[in-house]
């Protein structure tokens, strides 16, 4: 697996911040956050995920995924802050929850959920949908990924976990996100009142990432700004 790490001028009271890229993403397209987390005085850890980037591997799922980020966590962590695209909050979300059944609960102080799913549920359907599974195949698939995560898809649904966990949250997610609806960004901060809820407009699912604001106002809410 193929991390990078980014060090800030200053070298006191280091905190980390991990930065954790989406389905088909990688350690790269996260690149917009890594200047101004430095500028905060955060050191920098990305990753690639497997099957992506750099990383070995022909796939990845969601306990891959968990699995990985609880490896990069043994090397790099603790982590003051989690800051996560897509299918990444996912993973981070099941990972601090403890939600895959084998793996260590990974720690964190603070997380950014950007264009983040909801519902693997609803993810998981999608996908069974775009496969032209029937019901008996859909079940299929739901009675595997129990097998192989130790869990019901059920028990990775974003606001369930994010009760569980209650860190504090922000949520950032585009109006006009074509790939995962404004509504995935609703009921995740329907959670609680630590989750905080920022909208954009006109970014959609991967520009979000480039927008330079978008960056900024990830590193102030690291830091406890807001």
């Amino acid at each position: 697996m193929q991390a990078y790490i980014f060090e800030p001028e200053e070298q006191a009271s280091i905190r980390t911040v991990l930065l954790v890229h989406g389905w088909t993403g990688d350690a790269a397209s996260m690149a917009g956050f890594v200047e101004p987390l430095l500028a905060e005085g955060n050191r920098v850890v990305a990753f690639d995920l497997p099957g992506h980037g750099a990383s070995t591997g022909r796939e990845l799922n969601l306990p891959l995924g968990v699995a990985s980020l609880a490896a990069v966590s043994r090397v790099f962590g603790p982590f003051h802050a989690i800051v996560t695209h897509s299918f990444g909050g996912a993973i981070a979300l099941a990972a601090l929850a403890g939600s895959v059944r084998g793996q260590p609960v990974v720690s964190a102080d603070r997380l950014v959920l950007i264009a983040a799913p909801s519902s693997i549920t609803w993810i998981t359907r999608q996908f069974g949908h775009a496969l032209g599974l029937g019901q008996r195949g859909q079940a299929a698939l739901e009675r595997r990924i129990h097998v192989v995560a130790g869990n019901p898809v059920a028990a990775f649904e974003g606001p369930l976990q994010l009760k569980a966990i209650r860190l504090p949250t922000l949520v950032i997610h585009d109006r006009q996100d074509r790939e995962l609806g404004f509504q995935h960004a609703q009921a995740l901060a329907e959670a609680g009142s630590f989750v905080r809820l920022e909208a954009t407009e006109g970014l959609g699912h991967r520009r979000i990432l480039q927008a330079r604001p978008v960056a900024e106002r990830v590193a102030r809410f690291v830091v406890g700004e807001g």
